[in-house]
């Protein structure tokens, strides 16, 4: 890789160890404040949510529209500051407010720095070189979600909440340093489009970025895929904190949760010896469901558990195969004027009907069951194979 996209995958890597060191922070210190802080944390993770579905469509729009490299220069900049300002409020009352606060800041930068980020890639990645980065960029992802928590808590615990926020504004302090040494000319220039606020402009961008994704039958397609698995997904999401109960084993949730971020790990590893084909990735989807379903089954035939921890780590690690493939292609496939409103139509559907997965498994009265494992893996799978066999139709 270049120097820039070294500097790019460092920016994102520092942000990212930010943010698990922030939210973890700031859920830790509201836990520990009984009924008020479990309704603080409530209003805390909706916020942040409600802003994502609302303004996503909004931030791809305009990162078509401006300067990537700019929107992911003033959010990190904004990040640093108003971190640092919430460190130094004066009580636990105003802290607790200032940090569901900050926090809506946050997921409003999100919301155009996220899009922003996925459509600079291309600018300074080559796209020969796309699964490499992104393969790269995933490995260091988890590796800070195993490790940073470790960090967290010490951090925590020895300097307090206040010192905590206070490292957080450092490390988007470094995140902007690492993209301010980007040289290269923003390829975002070439749109032909003026860097204003216009809001007829830009509501007419995200329809045109619908209309686009709806003509171009192959980012349709993925967009496709991504709606309909993460409806699996949100139900494999409810059901996994039930995994001790379930398996019949106290530690079964936090042992499976290891064995995602090392099965994600090894993924992320492996994906760029694998050729970046629609044909593959679709493999590695219904391998994952197939590691899903060993979780199900080790539990309904009174197997060893440690079946079911294998499959996991077998499910994550090709999830992670081709997660880092679907982003690639979608990098590869999308003209650069349209990859923000892309990437963040992808983000907002994908948010819509994770909802409809939680729904299903909360009316179901038989669904905290090893069985549902099997169900949800067997939809998985099935998604990959009929995305598999339409794809070889559209050819």
């Amino acid at each position: 890789m270049n120097q820039n996209a070294v500097k790019l995958l460092l920016s994102r890597a520092i942000n990212k160890l930010g943010d698990v060191l922030f939210d973890y922070g700031n859920t830790t210190f509201m836990a520990t404040m009984g009924t008020i802080g479990q309704q603080f944390l409530g209003i805390y993770q909706i916020a942040e949510l409600l802003v994502s579905i609302i303004l996503n469509p909004f931030g791809g729009a305009i990162s078509d529209r401006f300067s990537r490299r700019k929107i992911l220069l003033w959010t990190d900049g904004l990040g640093a500051v108003v971190c640092l300002l919430v460190a130094f409020l004066p009580n636990q009352t105003a802290m607790l407010y200032g940090l569901i606060g900050v926090n809506v800041i946050l997921a409003i930068s999100s919301s155009f720095s996220s899009p922003s980020y996925k459509a600079y890639v291309p600018e300074i990645v080559d796209k020969n070189n796309l699964v490499r980065y992104n393969s790269d960029l995933e490995t260091a992802v988890q590796i800070i979600k195993v490790s940073a928590p470790l960090l967290a808590y010490w951090i925590l615990k020895c300097v307090g909440i206040r010192m905590t926020l206070v490292i957080d504004s450092v490390t988007f302090l470094l995140s902007f340093l690492a993209l301010y040494l980007i040289h290269q000319p923003d390829a975002s220039k070439e749109n032909s489009r003026a860097e204003t606020i216009d809001v007829k402009g830009i509501l007419s961008d995200i329809w045109e970025g619908f209309t686009y994704i709806r003509r171009k039958q192959d980012v349709f397609f993925l967009l496709l895929i991504a709606s309909l698995l993460n409806i699996f997904a949100a139900m494999l999401g409810f059901l996994l904190p039930f995994s001790n109960q379930i398996l019949n084993h106290d530690t079964a949730y936090a042992t499976l949760l290891t064995m995602a971020a090392i099965g994600a790990l090894i993924g992320a590893v492996l994906a760029r010896k694998v050729s970046n084909q629609t044909h593959n990735m679709l493999i590695f989807l219904m391998i994952s469901g197939l590691g899903i379903c060993i979780i199900g089954l080790a539990a309904v035939l009174e197997l060893p558990v440690y079946l079911s921890y294998a499959g996991n780590l077998l499910s994550e690690a090709s999830m992670a195969i081709f997660n880092i493939h679907f982003f690639s292609q979608v990098q590869q496939l999308v003209e650069k004027a349209y990859m923000g409103r892309v990437i963040s139509t992808i983000y907002t559907v994908a948010i819509l009907l994770m909802p409809l997965g939680t729904l299903t498994m909360t009316l179901w009265s038989a669904s905290i069951s090893p069985w549902s494992f099997l169900w949800i893996g067997i939809g998985f799978t099935l998604t990959g194979m009929l995305s598999l066999l339409y794809s070889h139709q559209m050819k």
